[in-house]
């Protein structure tokens, strides 16, 4: 394995874990703590670990493995991204599943 292949994992791990602190944040709430940890909320594992995944991010970006997009390429990918999710929940809400 080389080092791209290493961050690249690194990066699914990362994404994974986002995953988990989303789930056990819609299971047990943002505000709640993990027996283990009383200090740590479900809110801030979810962004440690968002922030984890930008640093590895960051760190391919650095190693010239994936390109750096510009402010205004990322502006873009987000004001779309936004507008999907909102089309989408109305959709959900149209259909009686997301409730306000």
């Amino acid at each position: 394995m080389n080092e791209e292949e290493y961050l690249l994992v690194c990066l699914m791990e990362e994404a994974s874990e986002i995953a988990q602190a989303a789930a056990k944040s819609i299971r047990f709430g943002l505000d709640d703590t993990h027996p283990d940890r009383p200090k740590e909320t479900n809110e801030q594992d979810l962004l440690t670990e968002f922030y984890q995944l930008l640093t590895v991010m960051e760190l391919l970006q650095e190693n010239g493995q994936i390109k750096k997009l510009s402010t205004a390429d990322i502006q873009k990918i987000k004001v779309k991204k936004k507008a999907k999710l909102i089309e989408y929940m109305n959709y959900s809400k149209d259909k009686g599943k997301l409730r306000e």
